[in-house]
């Protein structure tokens, strides 16, 4: 059975247009992949600032508690017994908020 030009012609194009919307389907697959992964490493990355500037807060407590510490050479003891703990709960506050922070970009880098 002998096919005629313009029928071997249309099925190259028909296969032409098949393959060419194959591709296009998969680049778009492929581009909304890549937003969402670019979505994905925005949100990762803002977390990890949050959780840098936690660790800052953190260090911050810590030298207040230092401070507070070194009172005890100075002031009177009830004094500073009440700022040392006071300073603790803070560095404690801190290190719980830097946990938090730290669970988040971790959640968002999932």
């Amino acid at each position: 059975m002998k096919r005629s030009p313009i029928f071997l012609l249309a099925l190259v194009l028909a296969l032409a247009l098949s393959i060419a919307a194959c591709r296009n389907r998969r680049v778009d697959e492929l581009e909304g992949r890549v937003a969402d992964l670019e979505s994905q490493l925005t949100d990762v990355r803002s977390k990890l600032s949050d959780a840098e500037s936690e660790v800052s807060s953190l260090k911050s407590a810590v030298d207040d508690l230092s401070s507070a510490v070194d009172e005890f050479g100075y002031m009177d003891w009830r004094i500073a017994v009440t700022n040392v703990q006071s300073a603790a709960s803070n560095v404690e506050s801190a290190a719980n908020n830097v946990e938090s922070a730290i669970d988040d970009a971790i959640s968002a880098a999932k």
